[in-house]
Formats: structure tokens, C-alpha cells, sequence
């Protein structure tokens, strides 16, 4: 390999080109390097392209030498080359335009990054051999058939489509950002970004024909078990069904009807059906049984479910992201990290460090040369400069550590102020704090943050507020209903015992969802809704009337925020739902800046082996455990201030009487 890769003149900004020699599919591919410098400006196209871990059965002859490469690219050059008897296409592709056993070179190479795509007369976006329909899709995005986007068909296509490596992974993002007039291509099959962008929007973001399948089926599917045929066949079982819970079958009701659904069963009340339900077990546990089939196990249901699973694979923004960070970047304006890192948080790379490497091409030049290239360093030593740089430079960088995090071991080397950038804000996650807000804690108050890292780049000193120690923890049981609810119960007597200003606990209890609309009617529905979940409505009639609505909002309102997490109650009188690390005694911090309330365990820097230039008397030092969601003491005035801008945090009254302090984080 030595003999194919001479030494770059970085002072030259010199690049490899490969001149990819004609052939057919089948043959084998070949081609050879040429040292060009960007101040010339070569002609070439950039490839775009995922790795892939598999090496191909057959290697690439590269001027005259064997040379390995993935599946993913020996199909990709397979069907890029042009046929026999045409000229050799010209391209630049990172596997073997850089030798990448030399780390060095890789170091540089990557600081040339943005130039190389830039300069490149056209970038090609490679997804992958034909497969899936994929010839279909690509036909309709070519001929811009918009009619043909808003169907059943095409938004499945373009899901699995979806589903391709080149959306999960991070060197890709300035590959296409920075390429003039990129185009994408399946198969054989290549279109211009803009039109695919544009069926993007329509089958992934404005418009979901899967879910108004989904929905049309799974409430057909209920209609016919009313039918005479369907019920002369359970007349007779095959098999016998257990009693299903009243409350689970209404909930079901209501997801496949929404409103009015008694009404649409021919029932005039949800009264009357409660009572048919319970008159008739059996009957209902098969039509319990038809209900789940339509809603989970049929051919549109596994569509509709694995088109929500995406937004955990693919960033729910990433569109939105690439559309408007090209015109900022034609614009020749850089991007921040904080924007960056949030549209495409769940993107991922083999190698930690191409997290921060694979985007430097489109921040600040200043960012660039804050954050030194090495890939022979530990990846926290990128991370921490980077993380510097944000808090330095970007006014919502503080608040990156709330919103990616994940429990880390207590001990690590690398400051608790610095992000772990090769995570994503999983809703899934119970370590993940990203559904704990919608308290006045949470609001875009205007606070005087003044945030500064030592010379020695391990302690963070700014300013906050303190909520109190954490005094008693409930940690939540795994289970079902039945023991939530008991939980529930006992936590009620405590937070009237210990934090009788306490917003009431179904507030707690829904985290980000105080922001919705239920949540935000003055007739407080879901507060009627928790008093029918744990027995404490007074009226017979309400207590029959909203099960479904009841069990509903415990499947989706409060166990995504309660699962896995621990309820806390501090010795000031607060109380919320932290992240599991909490332990009594941490303190429960506000830091200006940080949008989530942390939990702050004290520490002394010699028992974690952290080695400090300078260490002043007195200092507490903390480091970050966990985040929390923390309970507003009135929400009434908290709304108001909102609706008068937020002009001032010391006149609400869950801080009014509360000191600033300075916390010094390591």
C-alpha cells in the first residue's frame, strides 16, 4: 500500500483523485491516483457515501495493486463508472483518495474537508443498490409525481428507503451541505436533492398516509366484529379467550375512533357500554383480540410502528435541518454546534471523534482551530475543547448537557460539564432527561449566565439556584397499573407532607406534556382523568364515564415520564421526577443556562483523581448525576409572566426568595 499513497503537501492543500477506469458491471473495477491542489481546481465529483463493515469478495486494482474495499463501496463504483469505450470518471472518494492508515494524513485531510466538497463540481449521494421498490420510488421523486407521494404505497417505499445507512450517519451531513447541486442515486436511478427533498416533505413531514391507513383499518376492523357473521363465529370459540380488563378495551376503543366512539357502536353512553363490556367478557376478549391484531401485528400496523420507530433512527428535524442549513452555508455563514448537534442528534459514526470531526466543515473557522484534529488521542480529549468552545462561544451551549445525557460512571476522567457526543436524546431511555420539562424551571427566563471554565479545563464555575437536598426518593417499581397506582397514592401523602406548595402531582407526573393543549385547559381534564385513575373522584358518573380517557393518559401522558425514573422531594419543599442516579443528599441545581434542573452529588477532586493547578479554600466542588424535572409552586402567576414575556425571574414565586449561588462543577 505504501507504494500507492505518496506524501501530501498539506501547505499545498493537495489532494488524491481517482480516475475510475470504464467498464460493465460485472468487471472488475479498476483505476489510479493522481496527486492534485485545490488552488488548481481539479475537476471532480465527490462521493457520498456509508462504509459499510463488509469487504468485498473482490478487490479494487488500484494502480496495479489489490487493494480491499466494503460491499458498499464496490457497488457503488460498479455503478457509477462509465461503460466501455467512454472516459474514466473522476472522483473523489475519502477510502482510498486518503491513505487511512496513516493518522496523520486522515488528520489532515479532514481539516481540508469543507474545501474538498466545496470545490467539487458535483456531489453524488449513494444509497445503495436498487431493492425494496426502490426503482419505484426514485422513478416517482424523477418525475416529480406529487399525487403519487401522498399514497399508501409510495410513503412505505420511501420509509424503508429511509432506513438506509447514509441517513444514520454523520460524515455524510457536510458531504451533502457543502456539495454543489448534490444528486441522489438508487440503483441506476438518479435525481437532483431538491426533488427528493421535496418528496421528503410530502411522505415524511406535511402529509401520513400510513397513519390514515393505520387508523381506517384498525376502526373497520372493530366495525366488523359488530357484523352477524363475525359473531355467529365467536359464538362457537376454538379456542377459550381470558377476560380482558374493561379499562384496557375502552382505551382501545378510543384509539381506533377517537371521539364518539359508544355512539359509533350504537351505544348511547360509555355507561352502557361498560356494562355490555362486563356482561360479556368473553365476546369483548375477542374483539380484545381483533383490536390488538389491527393495531399491532397486521401488515399496515408494522408500517405505521415502524414509521414512529424512525424518528428514533432518523432525526424528526434532520429535513428541516439540511433544507435550511444549505442556504445558510451558500450564504457563506457557518452553522453553530448547538444547531449542528440538535438536527442531527441521533446520527452516529464507528469512531467517537467523527462526531465532532465529521461537522467541523460547517461551523466558524475560529471553531475549527479551537478544536485540534488527532486521531491518535482519546476521544474525551475532543470533547472537552469542543464543549469549551460551545460554552464560550455559543449562547445555548450549557444547555446541550441537558438535553444529551446519558448516566455515566461516576469516576470517569472526563468534567460531568462535558456533553458525550455519540448519544442522542432517546425518549426511551429512562437516563435520558429530555422529557423532564414544562415546569417554570424550563421557560426562557433571561438569566445572567456567566459561566467561565479554568485554565486547567476541568472545572466549570457559574452561577444557579439552589432547589434544596434531595430528602426522600420513591423509585418508581416496574409493573403493572395496579402498582403504579399504589405508588402513586403513597407519593400524594408525601408531597402533601413535605411540599404542601407543590403543584399536584398529575403535574409532575406528565412532565413535557404540561405544554400540550390538555394540559393547558382551564378545565383541567387531565387532572379529572387522574382523580378516575387512582379512585379519587367523588361522582359516580365521572368515575364510569372517562375510563378510557383515564387509562389513556396514563399510557401516554405519564408512564413515558415515570418508567425507570425516581420521584424526589427536597428539603426546601420541592418536589419532581429525576433520572435514576439520584441518591439523598444531592443537591437538586438550577445552573443559568441549562434549561433542566441537575442533580449535583458533592465530591472531592483527590477521590476521583482529578489533578487541579490551583484549588481555593472553602470550594464545594460538585459533579453532574442526573436531571430532573421540578415541580412549579404556582402556575397560575408562572403563566401569566409568561404571557408578559418573562421580564424577570426573581418575581416569580418559586425563586423569589431563593440566592444565587456559584457552583463549581468538575
Amino acid at each position: 500500500m505504501s507504494g500507492i499513497y505518496q506524501r501530501l503537501d498539506s501547505g499545498r492543500h493537495q489532494l488524491r483523485r481517482l480516475s475510475l477506469s470504464p467498464g460493465d458491471l460485472h468487471d472488475p473495477i479498476c483505476g489510479t491516483l493522481e496527486t492534485v491542489s485545490l488552488g488548481e481546481h481539479p475537476k471532480y465529483e465527490a462521493l457520498s457515501y456509508v462504509w459499510g463493515v463488509d469487504i468485498s469478495p473482490t478487490p479494487m486494482v488500484l494502480d496495479g495493486t489489490n487493494v480491499p474495499i466494503t460491499q458498499n463501496l464496490d457497488s457503488a463504483l460498479r455503478h457509477l463508472r462509465h461503460g466501455h469505450g467512454q472516459l474514466s470518471r473522476l472522483l473523489w472518494v475519502d477510502a482510498v483518495c486518503i491513505d487511512q492508515s496513516n493518522p496523520v494524513e486522515r488528520a489532515e485531510q479532514v481539516k481540508l474537508m469543507d474545501r474538498i466538497y466545496r470545490s467539487a463540481s458535483t456531489v453524488l449521494v449513494w444509497l445503495g443498490p436498487a431493492a425494496d421498490d426502490s426503482d419505484v420510488i426514485m422513478r416517482s421523486i424523477q418525475r416529480f409525481n406529487k399525487q403519487h407521494w401522498q399514497t399508501y404505497d409510495f410513503q412505505v417505499g420511501f420509509m424503508e428507503m429511509m432506513y438506509r445507512s447514509w441517513f444514520t450517519r454523520i460524515w455524510v451531513i457536510q458531504e451533502f451541505l457543502l456539495g454543489k447541486n448534490p444528486r441522489i442515486g438508487c440503483g441506476t436511478i438518479w435525481v437532483p436533492w431538491v426533488s427528493f427533498l421535496y418528496a421528503w416533505a410530502d411522505a415524511g413531514v406535511k402529509d401520513d398516509a400510513i397513519a390514515r391507513e393505520y387508523k381506517k383499518q384498525f376502526s373497520e376492523a372493530v366495525m366488523e366484529t359488530f357484523q352477524p357473521s363475525w359473531l355467529q363465529q365467536v359464538a362457537h370459540p376454538t379456542t377459550e379467550s381470558k377476560p380482558t380488563s374493561s379499562g384496557l378495551i375502552l382505551s382501545r376503543l378510543q384509539d381506533a375512533f377517537e371521539e364518539n366512539y359508544p355512539q359509533l357502536l350504537g351505544f348511547d353512553s360509555e355507561s352502557e357500554l361498560l356494562s355490555n363490556i362486563e356482561k360479556n367478557p368473553t365476546l369483548w376478549s375477542a374483539r380484545y383480540d381483533v383490536m390488538r391484531h389491527c393495531q399491532y401485528e397486521s401488515p399496515t400496523a408494522k408500517a405505521y410502528w415502524k414509521k414512529l420507530e424512525l424518528r428514533r433512527v432518523v432525526p424528526i428535524q434532520y429535513h428541516n435541518f439540511l433544507w435550511h442549513s444549505r442556504g445558510t452555508l451558500r450564504n457563506r455563514k457557518s452553522l453553530s454546534f448547538v444547531s449542528i448537534l440538535k438536527g442531527t442528534m441521533n446520527l452516529r459514526s464507528t469512531d467517537p471523534r467523527d462526531k465532532i470531526y465529521g461537522i467541523l466543515g460547517l461551523v466558524s473557522e475560529e471553531a475549527r482551530e479551537s478544536i485540534p484534529v488527532d486521531y491518535e488521542i482519546g476521544p474525551e480529549w475532543t470533547f472537552v475543547p469542543t464543549m469549551e468552545h460551545i460554552i464560550k462561544h455559543e449562547p445555548d451551549g450549557l444547555a446541550l448537557l441537558g438535553f444529551l445525557w446519558r448516566t455515566r460512571p461516576f469516576k470517569l476522567s472526563i468534567p460531568s460539564w462535558v456533553v458525550d457526543f455519540t448519544i442522542s436524546a432517546d425518549t426511551a431511555d429512562s437516563h435520558s432527561p429530555v422529557l423532564l420539562r414544562g415546569s417554570c424551571a424550563n421557560a426562557s427566563w433571561k438569566w445572567a449566565q456567566d459561566a467561565q471554565i479554568s485554565n486547567d479545563h476541568t472545572t466549570l464555575s457559574t452561577s444557579g439556584l439552589s432547589f434544596g437536598r434531595v430528602k426522600e426518593l420513591v423509585h418508581f417499581a416496574e409493573g403493572d397499573l395496579q402498582a403504579y397506582l399504589k405508588q402513586f397514592r403513597e407519593i400524594q401523602s408525601l408531597v402533601s407532607r413535605e411540599c404542601p406548595l407543590s403543584e399536584p402531582l398529575w403535574r409532575t407526573l406528565i412532565g413535557v406534556h404540561n405544554t400540550g393543549e390538555a394540559a393547558l385547559d382551564p378545565e383541567e381534564p387531565l387532572r379529572q382523568h387522574f382523580e378516575v385513575l387512582i379512585g379519587a373522584s367523588d361522582s359516580e358518573t365521572e368515575s364510569i364515564t372517562p375510563v378510557a380517557h383515564a387509562y389513556k393518559m396514563f399510557e401516554d401522558n405519564i408512564l413515558p415520564i415515570v418508567r425507570g425514573r425516581t420521584f424526589f422531594v427536597t428539603d426546601k419543599g420541592f418536589a419532581g421526577i429525576s433520572t435514576p442516579a439520584v441518591r439523598q443528599g444531592d443537591t437538586i441545581g438550577f445552573i443559568f443556562g441549562m434549561v433542566r434542573p441537575s442533580v449535583l452529588r458533592p465530591v472531592d477532586p483527590g477521590d476521583i483523581g482529578v489533578k487541579m493547578e490551583v484549588v481555593e479554600e472553602g470550594i464545594q466542588f460538585h459533579r453532574v448525576t442526573a436531571f430532573a424535572y421540578v415541580g412549579c409552586h404556582n402556575r397560575q402567576e408562572f403563566r401569566q409572566l409568561e404571557k408578559d414575556g418573562l421580564p424577570d425571574w426573581t418575581k416569580h414565586f418559586c425563586f423569589r426568595n431563593m440566592d444565587v449561588i456559584k457552583f463549581y462543577i468538575i
